[in-house]
């Protein structure tokens, strides 16, 4: 799998900058095609936010153009909500930002709960008030919990940890040993597709909650990317936020990559 076509989200939002340079260096690695979603509001365009929103085009064609980069781009109707009208459905990855609760009414509403929801493909969530500077992808840490939206989620994301310097592997777990057979299974599929997993467990004595856990064991200067499916007891499909998932994406601080 390589990523051959990235959709990242637009709006007239604070945060829509950064997100179309991190989605352009996130797509030059990978030599693929970036498609622009303008997913503005109504209200984006009027009052105040009316210039920013009707800059939206020029502005992503002319920095696409600058990174040599080929490119589509398309407007989704205010009352979009599913894959195939938000553009998700032929694309590898989406590319979005943490929900600004000053800058909700910019934005469709859809994006990004309702489309990794429906959509089948992986998302990039940046945290709110990224400044798109830093590179995404070197060093990676992998949630894992044996389930299915974790597998999913690896896999989703192997063009990424294929090219990443150094691989994490968290394991959340009250028997949690690296000599664990489940463990070592992990470890070896990843290192046969080529990837250096470096282990990185925790045991759960119940003192800690996954989240928690999680930073506290990451070295978050060296780490940039978060590969994760759903936490906690809530399926995804009846509470995206749900458990950790929530907490997760609630205090982000670093890019995550989803799958459902």
């Amino acid at each position: 799998m390589a990523y051959r076509d990235i959709v990242v989200y637009l709006d007239a939002g604070a945060d829509s900058t950064a997100r179309v340079r991190t989605a352009i260096n996130v797509a030059a690695k990978h030599q693929a095609r970036l498609i622009g979603v303008d997913v503005s509001t109504k209200e984006a365009l009027e009052g105040e936010s009316r210039e920013q929103a009707l800059a939206i085009e020029d502005e992503f064609a002319t920095a696409v153009r600058k990174a040599g980069l080929d490119f589509q781009y398309h407007v989704a109707r205010p009352e979009a909500h599913t894959a195939e009208q938000l553009f998700s459905h032929c694309a590898d990855l989406l590319v979005t930002t943490q929900p600004h609760p000053d800058h909700l009414h910019l934005s469709n509403s859809a994006v990004p709960k309702e489309i990794l929801m429906t959509a089948g493909v992986p998302m990039l969530v940046l945290p709110t008030g990224w400044a798109g500077e830093d590179a995404i992808g070197e060093q990676v840490v992998i949630a894992w919990n044996f389930s299915r939206e974790s597998t999913r989620a690896v896999h989703d994301a192997m063009p990424i940890l294929k090219a990443a310097r150094k691989v994490f592997l968290f394991v959340f777990a009250s028997n949690y040993s690296d000599k664990n057979a489940d463990v070592q299974e992990i470890k070896s599929h990843l290192e046969h597709h080529g990837i250096a997993v470096v282990l990185a467990g925790w045991r759960n004595t119940g003192e800690n909650d996954f989240t928690s856990a999680l930073f506290a064991g990451l070295d978050r200067e060296s780490a940039d990317l978060i590969v994760c499916g759903a936490y906690g007891h809530s399926p995804l499909f009846e509470d995206m936020f749900g458990g950790a998932t929530r907490d997760l994406l609630n205090n982000i601080s670093m890019p995550v990559l989803m799958s459902h």
